[in-house]
């Protein structure tokens, strides 16, 4: 039995973290929690504000991908030196609490116990999500989140309502979702493909026998609500004989040339449901789809308002909260049966009766069709707050960059923001012009919204507005000013993204963020959104008993997050075997660093291959770096994994002769764990923001040898990472491309002869020629050796270079398995002869 230098290590390469008490004990002590995320200690600052979830409900791959892509941010910036905290939010408030709380039998018939109850749900929603957040390996201030339930923040949403200016209460038609029996802004809306009414039913023009306007609805329901037949300036219009009748239309390319023009403006006609009469009006939104003549309700669409109250025509409430008509003899009827009650009426002026698909306004909540309610609402007004909104996206990095279009083109196309609702759970809407509301509100910082209800039922503020103020009432607060970067999912782009920006323009500041970062869903192989209902889901509890938490950090890390985020059992085997090489590189590293003091310091690296193994140390730190600080994680990751396969491949089987064979103190074995001791100490850095877990688990092992007073691996930064300089890198580098250039071939021919039959190729047996270049004698033919795992290195003339097998006259040293000139077959070489010599003289005095 030889002497060799061969340790164990505890660090073992299957790992699921399934015990993650210990880790999570670490990131959540005070000390740490402190460190990270609350006392600065002159350190520059970067703030991401992380986007409230909702408390509603587990977790899935959404939210998982969500917080570990902002851990690995913040975790990045602090390699960097940033104070950069992560304090959690949670949206509290809103109808799926009500909803749940319902549920549990408690009536809104006592407004203050309802909403206590509410309090009391999200409270546990909120502790539950929290837990499991902190088993993503996510390092937040778990014990001083943010929360829009607090009284302190209701009150001060409350109070930043009231002080906005563009904010006014009108009498204004706003989507209406029965369910939610709720106005809601535009942001809550998505379009959908549905069938709908198209109907064009005859006004009889006033003063002209026989004579009717063609006039195109598709909602026939709101014919007792018109006011109006809406025209275009811009269109001709004809009189179309009919038989006995004529009809007037937007004229049509069918048309004869001479058919003449009928004039519209000033004419009135009857409504052929109420029999009134009613103007004609100009309006910029009539097209010559369908027949250039648009039915008008004020109080069933926007466009129809905006024309109405430019005229003065009146709006009236016809529904209530439910959709059921109000009044007259449809009084109760659904708008389903206000449709056929209405055709019914109308039948004889009716023209034309089809159902045609097309994109219809649906509730994101409850994916139902909302429809247009009059009512009185509080509504910022966007005329002049959405161009100064655009302005302030100017100033803003976007990652991507196609996502800035995307959120300008939704704040083109919004004129307001409906901020009132009818809820019980919600922010107080406070009328700075009702007293009694003042007195209400100044009781609510004490005790939260249950005051704001204490003499009834009283209006709520939409829940967008409670996130979108947090870039004041969180990142100002606790900052002194608002965030580097905002980081969500493309579903933002129309929420929070949209009601930050709003909220922070209207009070007269510029954009809440310097850059806004979108990732996008996560899919399947198939690209189809995970979800229940495509019976493709998969719980996260279910996928933590199959992976580390670092596994699917690493999965989600490796990936272009501006991207959808693929996920599928081959794409998971994939990430278990990178995530098994790096956990081999940290075992090797551990497992040959037993026996070595971490403060063993030296002055140079005489050895070219250590000296290259630095220098790739240093690229792979301001890499990772660079990419870090692009936001771009794939990249990123994409060196850590590079580096982690390469230095396995070349490094570690170049250097297992010196640290197994060589003495165990030997100079040249201490500077091979010396470069392993600083491989050690920079992945142990650079593999905390993507794999948390594995990166804790290896600093604890070998904390006390480090000799570190940080608690956690957390606290590390690369600024006190000391790596030692190596002289002229560029030719060291350059010399060793061509070696590994020269490698491939090596291998190459090895794998040619084996597939040949000789199974006993090996570049064990074969001699490397090398060009004699001063380049090439920068490695020495021992390292070169070592470098190859070859049996020998000849320099030969020329530029030339080749491979060839050995001839038997050097001797196989049966301890390093080393060719050599000194021994022969199955003698020991002169090296290991002097090592065993020293190591039985040693056991022998022990003895």
């Amino acid at each position: 039995m030889y002497h060799l230098n061969l340790f164990k290590s505890s660090f073992e390469l299957p790992q699921l973290h399934a015990d993650k008490a210990p880790y999570l004990a670490l990131w959540g002590a005070p000390a740490t929690v402190d460190a990270l995320h609350r006392n600065p200690v002159g350190k520059p600052l970067f703030l991401l504000h992380d986007g409230p979830p909702y408390a509603n409900g587990g977790l899935h791959l959404g939210h998982f991908v969500n917080k570990t892509l902002k851990d690995a941010l913040v975790k990045f910036k602090r390699l960097d030196g940033y104070f950069a905290p992560f304090v959690p939010g949670f949206d509290c408030h809103g109808l799926p609490v009500e909803l749940e709380v319902e549920k549990l039998g408690v009536s809104k018939d006592d407004p203050r116990a309802f909403v206590e109850a509410c309090r009391a749900y999200a409270e546990g929603q909120v502790a539950n999500q929290t837990a499991e957040f902190r088993t993503f390996g996510v390092a937040a201030d778990w014990e001083q989140p943010y929360r829009t339930l607090d009284p302190e923040f209701e009150a001060g949403a409350a109070r930043l309502f009231s002080e906005l200016p563009n904010v006014a209460k009108r009498l204004r038609p706003v989507h209406w979702c029965p369910d939610c029996a709720s106005p809601l802004a535009e942001a809550e809306v998505e379009y959908k493909e549905r069938a709908s009414d198209s109907l064009v039913v005859l006004f009889p023009v006033e003063g002209l026998e026989n004579t009717f306007l063609q006039v195109w609805t598709t909602t026939p329901y709101t014919l007792p609500a018109n006011k109006g037949v809406a025209y275009s300036p811009a269109l001709d219009y004809v009189a179309v004989a009919d038989g006995a009748r004529t009809l007037v239309r937007a004229r049509a390319p069918e048309d004869a040339a001479d058919t003449p023009t009928f004039d519209l403006a000033g004419r009135r006609a009857y409504s052929p449901y109420t029999g009134e009469l009613v103007p004609l009006l100009p309006a910029d939104y009539v097209t010559s789809s369908g027949t250039g003549l648009v039915h008008l309700a004020p109080a069933f669409g926007m466009d129809d308002f905006r024309v109405g109250e430019a005229h003065g025509l009146a709006v009236e409430h016809y529904v209530d909260e439910r959709g059921r008509f109000l009044h007259g003899e449809m009084a109760g009827m659904s708008l389903r049966e206000g449709t056929a009650h209405v055709l019914e009426r109308v039948a004889p002026l009716v023209f034309s009766h089809e159902n045609v698909q097309h994109e219809y306004p649906h509730c994101w909540r409850h994916k139902r069709p909302v429809f247009f309610r009059a009512s009185s609402e509080f509504f910022m007004e966007l005329a002049d707050v959405g161009p100064r909104a655009l302005d302030a996206l100017q100033h803003v990095h976007f990652v991507p960059e196609g996502s800035r279009e995307r959120l300008s083109s939704m704040l083109r196309s919004r004129t307001s923001w409906c901020l009132s609702r009818s809820r019980l759970w919600g922010t107080p809407l406070v009328d700075a012009s009702d007293p009694e509301d003042r007195a209400l509100a100044a009781r609510v910082a004490g005790e939260g919204v249950e005051a704001w209800h204490s003499a009834g039922p009283r209006r709520t503020l939409d829940v967008w507005f409670d996130s979108g103020a947090t870039h004041e009432l969180v990142m100002k607060k606790r900052f002194g000013r608002t965030a580097d970067v905002y980081l969500e999912g493309t579903d933002q782009h129309r929420g929070w993204f949209q009601s930050s920006l709003l909220t922070a323009v209207a009070a007269g500041g510029p954009a809440p963020y310097k850059a806004l970062l979108t990732h996008g869903m996560v899919v399947d192989e198939h690209g189809r959104k995970y979800s229940k209902s495509s019976k493709n889901y998969l719980p996260l509890d279910e996928l933590f008993k199959r992976y580390s938490p670092d596994v699917l950090r690493l999965w989600a890390l490796q990936q272009d997050f501006t991207k959808e985020l693929k996920l599928s059992p081959k794409s998971l085997d994939q990430t278990v075997e990178r995530y098994r090489k790096v956990r081999n590189t940290l075992r090797f590293c551990l497992q040959n660093l037993v026996d070595f003091d971490f403060d063993f310091a030296l002055a140079e690296l005489t050895h070219s291959q250590n000296r290259l193994q630095v220098l790739e140390l240093r690229e792979l730190v301001t890499g990772v770096q660079e990419a870090a600080g692009l936001y771009d994680f794939a990249a990123a990751t994409a060196l850590l994994l590079k580096y982690a396969d390469a230095v396995s491949s070349d490094y570690f089987t170049a250097v297992k002769d010196a640290l197994y064979c060589e003495a165990a103190g030997s100079e040249r074995r201490r500077e091979v764990q010396y470069v392993l001791a600083c491989v050690l100490n920079t992945l142990l850095r650079l593999l905390a923001p993507v794999l948390p877990f594995t990166a804790e688990e290896v600093f604890q092992s070998v904390r006390d040898a480090l000799r570190r007073e940080e608690a956690s691996v957390l606290l590390l930064t690369l600024g006190d990472l000391a790596l030692p300089s190596v002289d002229t890198p560029d030719e060291l580098l350059a010399t060793y491309d061509q070696l590994k250039a020269l490698k491939r071939e090596v291998n190459q021919y090895v794998d040619a002869h084996r597939q040949d039959g000789l199974k006993s190729a090996s570049s064990l047996e074969l001699a490397v020629v090398v060009p004699d270049t001063p380049a090439a004698l920068l490695v020495s033919e021992a390292e070169m050796v070592d470098f190859f795992g070859c049996a020998e290195v000849r320099l030969g003339r020329g530029n030339g270079y080749g491979v060839r097998v050995v001839s038997s006259e050097r001797g196989l040293c049966p301890r390093c398995r080393r060719h050599s000139r000194t021994g022969l077959f199955l003698d020991l070489c002169a090296r290991c002869d002097d090592v065993e010599g020293t190591a039985a003289a040693l056991g022998a005095a022990a003895a």
